[in-house]
C-alpha cells in the first residue's frame, strides 16, 4: 500500500451543473461525504452559478453553501471589469479582503467544454493586465481553466513574464500538452500545473524530475471528475513521500499563506 496522504483540493464546485450526471453532489453535505471517502481534508470551493450564469451572484451564494464548514474555503471566480459586469481590480481587492478570499479562478476564452459557456474573454494584457497586476501585488494565486485543444500558450507566457511574482496555476491540461508546457515551465518559474486532468503516462513523475514537485497543485475537479482517480494518481505515483506531500497539500498551503490581503 502507498503512504496515505492528507489532501487539500484546489478544484471543487458546488451547485447545479449545466449537465449534471447521476450521483453527483450539489451541496456541502454531499461534498464533505465524498471528501472523507477519498482522504481530502480541506478544499477550495467555487459556485457553479458564478461560472455558468452570474459571476457576482454566484460568488456571493457560495458563502451560504459553505458556512459552518471550516474545511471548505471560498475561491471566487473573476473576470475583466471593462464592461461593468464585474468589480474593477481595486474594488475586487477590497471585497476579497473583507470576505477572506485568498485565491481566484478564471474561465476565459470560449468556455470549457464540460462546464458550459465560461466567460468569453481573452487573456491578453489589454483585457486582464489590471487584474493580474492587482493579484500579483497581493500574492494572490490565480487558477486558469483552459481547453486542452486551444491553450493560448503565447499569451500565458506573456502574462507570466510580465508579472513574474504572479502565481499562475494552469488547469484542465491533459497528457497531450507537454511539448508546449515544458518550455513555459522552464522559462516561467511562476507557472504551476493543477493535476486533475494531467493523467499522462508518468506525467507527474516527469514534472517532478525536470522541474520539481513544487510545480504541481492537487485538484480533483469534483463533482464532474473522480476524486478517487485524482488522489490515486498522487498516492501511486513513482515519486518520494515528501514529493507526494508537497503536491497533495503543502504547495497550496504555502501559496495561500503568502497572500497579503
Amino acid at each position: 500500500m502507498p503512504h496515505m496522504l492528507d489532501f487539500f483540493d484546489s478544484n471543487i464546485f458546488l451547485g447545479v451543473n449545466r449537465s449534471p450526471y447521476p450521483h453527483a453532489f450539489m451541496d456541502a453535505k454531499g461534498l464533505l461525504q465524498r471528501m472523507k471517502r477519498y482522504g481530502i481534508s480541506k478544499a477550495l470551493v467555487y459556485h457553479a452559478v458564478a461560472r455558468d450564469h452570474n459571476i457576482i451572484i454566484g460568488n456571493n451564494e457560495l458563502f451560504d453553501e459553505i458556512k459552518n464548514h471550516n474545511s471548505l474555503y471560498p475561491i471566487w471566480l473573476a473576470m475583466p471589469h471593462h464592461t461593468g459586469e464585474f468589480h474593477n481590480p481595486a474594488e475586487l481587492a477590497d471585497k476579497m479582503k473583507a470576505a477572506g478570499i485568498r485565491a481566484v479562478r478564471l474561465f476565459p476564452e470560449k468556455g470549457y467544454q464540460f462546464f458550459g459557456p465560461g466567460h468569453y474573454f481573452d487573456l491578453s494584457l489589454r483585457n486582464c493586465g489590471d487584474l493580474f497586476s492587482m493579484l500579483e501585488s497581493y500574492n494572490v494565486p490565480v487558477f486558469i481553466e483552459l481547453e486542452c485543444e486551444n491553450v493560448p500558450w503565447e499569451r500565458i507566457g506573456t502574462v507570466c513574464l510580465k508579472y513574474p511574482k504572479l502565481k499562475v496555476i494552469l488547469c484542465g491540461l491533459d497528457y497531450s500538452v507537454d511539448r508546449n508546457l515544458y518550455p513555459i515551465l522552464s522559462e516561467c518559474e511562476n507557472v504551476f500545473v493543477e493535476t486533475y486532468k494531467y493523467k499522462g503516462h508518468y506525467a507527474i513523475e516527469g514534472i517532478c524530475e525536470k522541474f520539481g514537485a513544487k510545480r504541481l497543485i492537487f485538484g480533483s475537479g469534483m463533482p464532474l471528475f473522480s476524486g478517487g482517480a485524482a488522489v490515486g494518481m498522487i498516492n501511486y505515483a513513482h515519486i518520494s513521500s515528501a514529493e507526494k506531500e508537497m503536491i497533495a497539500r503543502l504547495n497550496l498551503e504555502s501559496m495561500l499563506e503568502e497572500v497579503s490581503l
